[in-house]
């Protein structure tokens, strides 16, 4: 599939060798018209620069031209083949001048004149399918990569023209110079297969996106390849898949066509207290967690949203299609034993799926994040009389429903954020502790306060400079914590409309601590511990930081890893018992015997005269004893964390996804022996 550049039309390539156009100008998706049929597969295909042309590349070692206006081919372009056997063009690219690039399943990358379909050059620089490429804007960089995990780069470059009757093509005593593709260098960075290149060769962006089999995406500057460091998105999803019931200490992980619901374990309590326990101390389980539940469903469709209610009675699940309502209990005959009920009287959100899902504390309402961003609230307390009521839904994500509240914004201004035409994804969706509010946050940076007694919009929070990564209300307070990818956070109270206190001080990237905001992982989620009610968790993929709401942000440069803190806290104190030593040893040769306050530093001995009297003096403030003040307490000690959340005083539950969990379940990877190997 590919789109036009005016976004406008959609292309096609299906597998009855047909390609076939879709108008998506008004966000639907009509259908327009079909080309001439091939006798193949269509397995890529490319729109020229002007719209007018299209390039499709086939099953048959063939690369077809068409005229898009007629749907006609117009000229082919025929690849190598091996033994007779048809070669496979997975990928083709128009560039800025016209011409032509293609990758094939024999590992080649041919560059085509765009006007005569002749090749031009061809490199044999994979040792297996090439699957996807990526062109720069000008046309003079290209990027491939496939099968055998290598990432290649070609550059169109001036080169010394080849010698003429063993000369060097020079005219005048000036050599003659052309413009050829070059093979300019090679990486790898999957382990796997990869399956797609993108490139923005912006100045500002200057980025080579990659990801394949390997589930991570690798991100390094375009304009230094190959002699460039790269970086390793995360592989975890960005939106939580994991919701649990702290009450009834059940958590429920969402999968593809599934979920699956757990029982969580119970460690064992520590000797000592907690307050004197240190940071990341481990915990031996006295009780394991248990899988109770797994469900399957039989739909093609993946499970885009899930949600388990604080009741554990409710499970709710959603794709881009359709929400589906179940109901937990306990088989009455048979403790221990589930029985699970769909409520087919549940009528869904007129036929659409969600993006995201939630209940309220109580379990007697459900909150349906539409995907055609729509905020639904809908009452599940009848549910014993097959009666499932929308009590309102929302528009403000679509635009819509500015009239029908006098809801002020954070300046005091009258609410104009849902402006026509700003339709965008609901992406994050978080409900207070005691029901009364409901905080939604979207793709375009807009959050939404709505008060759930009156159903009606609260207030529009001003957007923030960098996107919001979650949404979470303070379990004691009317306070949202609002995390961003700049890893700042900032905490506003809904009563009030604005910011608190110690976020309007703090909330800052002038005020947090620099190795804080220099985290390459950023925020994905927040905690609270029931019984530190004045503090936060905050977590990412690698780390989970303690911030105490009492304190200010400390020292902005202090070393906030509790780890490294430590060993360098060992090396200073072993560098002043050294002195110490020395000290001691120094007064011992003079003949002066060891007193308390020269063992303890508070005094010293200061030689006078010729003589060598001794006199004991006081001795200055010692640098030591001014500890740096530090607040953020970052730990890293987990394999790339899914979930993180207290479900009880000082009991907190984390959800890791190790890398080699992941390659474990992946198929093997492509390896070709090389000679001596």
């Amino acid at each position: 599939m590919a789109t036009n550049h005016a976004n406008t039309i959609l292309a096609v390539g299906c597998e009855d060798g047909c390609v076939r156009l879709f108008d998506i100008a008004d966000g639907e998706l009509a259908f327009i018209r079909s080309f001439d049929k091939q006798k193949t597969r269509i397995l890529s295909l490319a729109w020229s620069q002007d719209d007018t042309i299209m390039i499709t590349g086939s099953a048959n070692s063939s690369i077809y031209k068409w005229n898009v206006e007629l749907g006609r081919v117009q000229s082919r372009m025929t690849v190598d083949r091996v033994s007779g056997e048809d070669t496979l063009v997975w990928a083709v690219k128009f560039l800025s001048n016209g011409n032509i690039v293609s990758g094939d399943s024999l590992g080649h990358v041919k560059f085509w004149d765009g006007e005569t379909t002749t090749m031009i050059q061809s490199f044999n620089s994979h040792g297996a399918d090439v699957l996807c490429l990526a062109a720069a804007r000008d046309g003079n960089t290209v990027f491939s990569s496939g099968v055998d995990r290598k990432c290649n780069q070609y550059k169109f470059v001036d080169q010394p023209a080849p010698r003429k009757n063993g000369k060097n093509g020079s005219i005048n005593g000036k050599t003659e110079m052309v413009t050829k593709w070059v093979l300019a260098g090679s990486r790898r960075f999957h382990s796997h297969d990869v399956r797609a290149l993108a490139l923005d060769d912006t100045r500002n962006v200057n980025t080579l996106v990659s990801g394949g089999v390997d589930v991570s995406m690798v991100v390094c500057p375009a304009a230094d390849f190959p002699d460039t460091n790269q970086r390793r998105l995360p592989h975890v999803p960005q939106r939580p898949i994991v919701s649990i019931s702290k009450s009834k200490r059940l958590m429920l992980c969402r999968q593809e066509h599934g979920v699956k619901v757990w029982r969580l374990g119970k460690s064992a309590s520590p000797v000592q207290p907690y307050s004197e326990l240190e940071i990341g101390a481990h915990m031996d389980l006295i009780e394991p967690q248990q899988a109770i539940l797994e469900m399957n469903f039989k739909d093609d469709r993946n499970l885009t949203a899930s949600a388990l209610s604080e009741d554990g009675h409710w499970i709710a699940v959603a794709d881009i299609e359709e929400v589906k309502l179940f109901r937990i209990d306990e088989n009455p005959t048979q403790p221990g034993q589930l029985v699970v009920k769909k409520q087919k009287s549940f009528p869904g959100v007129r036929g659409t799926g969600a993006h995201y899902l939630t209940f309220t504390p109580d379990s007697a309402r459900l909150i349906v994040a539409s995907t055609d961003s729509q905020v639904v609230v809908m009452d599940i307390s009848q549910w014993e009389a097959g009666q499932f009521d929308v009590l309102r839904r929302f528009g403000q994500h679509r635009g819509t429903s500015v009239k029908d509240t006098d809801s002020m914004d954070v300046d005091g201004e009258q609410d104009n954020s849902g402006a026509a035409g700003q339709v965008e994804t609901i992406v994050s969706m978080a409900v207070s502790a005691d029901g009364l509010w409901l905080a939604t946050g979207d793709l375009l940076n807009r959050i939404f306060i709505f008060n759930l007694d009156t159903l009606q919009h609260h207030a529009t929070l001003p957007k923030f400079d960098a996107p919001l990564t979650a949404l979470h209300f303070h379990p004691y307070s009317p306070t949202l914590v609002i995390p961003t990818a700049s890893n700042v956070f900032y905490l506003f109270n809904v009563e009030t409309r604005r910011l608190t206190d110690w976020s309007r001080e703090y909330s800052s990237d002038k005020t947090f601590p620099t190795k804080f905001l220099g985290l390459k992982d950023k925020i994905l989620g927040i905690a609270f511990n029931p019984a530190r009610k004045n503090t936060v968790l905050v977590w990412g993929v690698s780390y989970i930081c303690h911030v105490d709401l009492e304190l200010g942000v400390g020292d902005r440069n202090a070393i906030l890893n509790v780890g490294k803190r430590k060993r360098v806290d060992r090396a200073i104190e072993e560098k002043r018992k050294q002195q110490r030593e020395r000290r001691m040893k120094k007064y011992a040769d003079l003949g002066i015997l060891p007193m308390p306050e020269l063992e303890s530093g508070k005094a010293v001995v200061v030689l006078e005269g010729k003589k060598g009297r001794k006199v004991l003096a006081a001795a200055r403030p010692l640098e030591e004893e001014q500890a740096e003040e530090v607040n953020f307490q970052l730990l890293h000690k987990f394999q790339n964390l899914m979930y993180v959340d207290f479900v009880g005083d000082n009991s907190l539950v984390a959800v890791e996804l190790p890398f080699i969990k992941v390659l474990s379940s992946l198929p093997p990877s492509y390896y070709r022996a090389s000679y001596g190997t």
